[in-house]
């Protein structure tokens, strides 16, 4: 398989293509987990919940 079109302007762009790309997703992925509210981060129960029978030997 022969690269002889791989000049270095072609390189350049494709490596800045792909870091724009990545950017753009890291961009994307950090605004949608703060634009979540703070209420939905943590779904556990309270650690007093008397629902959760898991360790007792009632």
């Amino acid at each position: 398989m022969s690269l002889d079109f791989l000049t270095p302007e072609v390189w350049n762009a494709i490596l800045l293509g792909v870091v724009f790309i990545g950017l753009a997703l890291a961009i994307l992925r950090l605004y949608s987990d703060l634009a979540r509210p703070i209420g939905s981060r943590s779904q556990q129960p309270p650690a007093g919940d008397s629902r959760d029978r898991r360790f007792r030997n009632d």
